[in-house]
């Protein structure tokens, strides 16, 4: 069973019976009343495990008959923020008074199977059921210039906003672009009228977003993100919250008033910054998806987003999305990839599976795996390395010439090197941090003699275990292969 019976169906005649006349409640002038019945609401929600995002299901009415934008501003009722709250109400009372009803009709209408023409769509009837993922897929390409896996995993993360307290992990949507100009501030605005309880910043303090989160786990769309200093080492504070957010269950701990209090900061994340910031905490980066964006080439043409007069179709999505959000999932799909990357994609991949698009979403996870990967930082060190010694053709190295080489690789940042957790200003790596990294695989700088000299340096032979550990062994030459200088090393 699925749909707004199936979410009913937790709820009983009396808790139906108590949110009919708390809900009656929040049109009182008396803002202390009012205030009352929203916590009350809250709380019983809260027992249920369910959302504001939930009630017009839970109150067992025509959730069908409700029209997209007032079915938003139904929920927007129980935002964590005042003035958003204050403007969802005013929209419903100039809605009701533009059809001559009452708070009173609105409610007999969400508590009864009545189809009201003023709470429908005028165009149409109670909706037909579609495919909510297609639909959104379908908008995406009207509105901004993606690659086609991209479009997927756009899509797909959009409707998991709505379910993701279904699952162990939220993946972080990270939109970047070379230039500005190539639609990162109108996607986000387009995944604010498909998202659940979206929260739009253009900048946040860390304290204000712990408590955001904690009041009413939204949707984060972060736009300008580079203006957050995300790899400065003061703001441990604000990259410790979008980490553990990443996990249901994370937490914060605050010092206030002489006791420790506990956030939650568990809640769907995406930020929209330019390549010129550099990379993301590798952290943080660890835990997103990354949507490279590019100025539109004009091709094909795009429709604009004007957020004063939005286009009916994202509504009609939106309400496709509710409609859609309680059916069944598979917790445990099939995944090509592991670890992490396996947790990113997971409820991607269980509701592509719902939807019919499973081989889409897996493709797409897989042209992204390619892409994307971002291997932890001692990995693609090793990997790094070996393609010094490759190129270099010689069986060890000095570790001044390996630096040297290092900082120089094409497309690698050693000479902007923030050190292991992301946390430093920009630096080339040096000799004692390259030591440290190696340490964890069991290598360590040994003195070589080379024609009467000697240094401090590393073997080849050293790294061949680890590279077929860890690496990615196609093209790797073995070590003492044909040609390879072979020296003494001062050790016995």
């Amino acid at each position: 069973m699925t749909g707004h019976k199936a979410i009913a169906q937790h709820f009983g005649d009396r808790e139906r019976q108590l949110i009919d006349k708390l809900f009656r409640a929040l049109a009182t002038d008396n803002t202390h009343e009012a205030e009352a019945a929203r916590g009350r609401i809250d709380s019983l929600l809260r027992d249920y495990k369910k959302t504001w995002a939930d009630i017009i299901q839970l109150l067992g009415g025509a959730a069908n008959a409700i029209r997209a934008e007032l079915a938003r501003d139904i929920v927007a009722l129980g935002a964590s923020d005042a003035d958003e709250r204050a403007k969802a109400r005013r929209n419903i009372f100039d809605l009701l008074a533009g059809h001559r009803k009452s708070w009173n009709d609105l409610v007999d209408v969400l508590c009864s199977n009545s189809h009201a023409a003023w709470a429908c769509d005028p165009s149409a009837d109670a909706p037909q059921r579609v495919n909510p993922l297609a639909l959104v897929h379908h908008l995406l390409q009207e509105y901004v210039a993606l690659q086609p896996h991209e479009y997927v995993v756009v899509a797909l993360w959009a409707l998991h906003t709505h379910i993701c307290d279904r699952f162990m992990v939220t993946p972080r949507l990270a939109l970047r672009s070379p230039v500005p100009d190539c639609g990162k501030t109108t996607l986000l605005d387009i995944l604010a009228r498909l998202t659940t309880r979206p929260e739009k910043f253009d900048s946040v303090t860390t304290a204000a977003l712990y408590r955001v989160i904690d009041a009413a786990h939204p949707t984060l769309l972060i736009d300008e993100a580079d203006n957050l200093g995300l790899a400065l080492r003061d703001n441990g504070r604000l990259r410790a919250i979008f980490n553990s957010g990443h996990r249901k269950g994370g937490t914060v701990a605050i010092m206030e008033r002489g006791r420790v209090r506990k956030f939650s900061t568990f809640a769907p994340l995406a930020l929209a910054l330019p390549d010129t910031f550099g990379a993301l905490p590798r952290t943080l980066n660890s835990r997103c998806i990354t949507i490279a964006m590019e100025r539109h080439d004009g091709q094909r043409k795009l429709k604009r987003f004007d957020a004063s007069h939005p286009d009916p179709a994202l509504d009609a999505a939106y309400m496709q999305i509710l409609l859609w959000r309680e059916v069944k999932l598979d917790p445990d799909p099939a995944m090509p990839v592991h670890n992490r990357w396996a947790d990113n994609w997971r409820p991607l991949i269980s509701i592509a599976d719902a939807l019919g698009w499973g081989e889409q979403a897996r493709d797409a996870m897989l042209i992204f795996a390619r892409e994307y990967h971002d291997a932890d930082i001692k990995i693609l060190l090793l990997a790094d390395i070996r393609k010094v010694f490759d190129i270099r053709n010689v069986d060890y190295l000095p570790t001044k010439i390996l630096l040297d080489a290092l900082h120089n690789l094409d497309e690698a940042d050693w000479c902007e090197f923030r050190g292991v957790r992301s946390d430093q200003r920009p630096h080339k790596l040096k000799d004692t941090e390259l030591a440290s990294m190696l340490r964890e695989f069991k290598i360590k700088p040994k003195t070589i003699w080379s024609e009467g000299t000697s240094a401090k340096g590393y073997r080849r032979a050293w790294f061949e275990e680890p590279w077929r550990a860890y690496c990615d062994t196609t093209g790797s030459q073995p070590s003492n292969a044909t040609g390879l200088r072979v020296v003494r090393d001062g050790t016995p």
